[in-house]
């Protein structure tokens, strides 16, 4: 039972993120950025068909005495990459939202960077979906990465102007609360990722060390 019920947490993350990432195809088709409509049907495409083949491929399978850990375990990893995959592409349609305030419209280069983005938390879902131990280290790194990263730009600015207008730290811009506040929840969130799964990480060494 608590299996089915992470489950469907998953796939409403998953839908939710769907609906994120529409959205901000609809923002870039107002902007009328036309490379902005593709790159970001690309990223919902592949969250939702990567998300749902690791969620639906550990639901339906029974036999687990040869994973790498419980699907309790698995579930909480995938469940965390799907958090932080969501609240990126909320963060994402919050710069649309600045650029569009700004006049801004938005470069290919800028779109092409930007999807680096969401690589290290996809990676994280694809290697646990597939029950490698890699993907708990990924889980680990990548959350950090993306609250430490998001921090770095957003309070003291780049260190490689492919930003755009976030080459500027938000001091500079003047963002408002929401903005502020969009930040801080993605950092929050990315240092939760990295503890969870630390936390999983030794609970699964602690069990190995037990079995032996």
């Amino acid at each position: 039972m608590k299996n089915s019920k992470m489950a469907l947490f998953s796939w409403i993350l998953i839908f939710a993120i769907a609906v994120t990432e529409l959205i901000a195809t609809i923002m870039m088709g107002l902007d009328k950025s036309y490379f902005g409509i593709v790159v970001h049907l690309i990223i919902g495409i592949a969250i939702v068909v990567i998300g749902l083949r690791a969620t639906s491929r550990l639901h339906f399978q029974n036999d687990i005495s040869k994973s790498v850990f419980s699907k309790n375990y698995v579930y909480t990893l995938l469940t965390s990459n799907l958090v932080m995959l969501l609240i990126i592409s909320i963060h994402d349609v919050d710069h649309m939202r600045q650029a569009m305030g700004w006049g801004y419209q938005f470069t290919i280069g800028l779109l092409l960077v930007n999807i680096i983005v969401y690589l290290p938390n996809l990676i994280s879902i694809y290697l646990v979906g597939k029950d490698k131990f890699s993907g708990i280290i990924w889980t680990a790194v990548s959350g950090p990465i993306i609250a430490v990263a998001f921090l770095k730009l957003h309070l003291l600015g780049a260190w490689i102007p492919v930003w755009g207008p976030w080459n500027r730290s938000f001091f500079a811009l003047g963002v408002d609360k929401l903005s502020w506040w969009i930040l801080v929840i993605t950092a929050v969130a990315g240092i939760v990722t990295g503890m969870i799964a630390i936390y999983c990480l030794g609970r699964i060494q602690d069990r190995e060390k037990y079995v032996k």
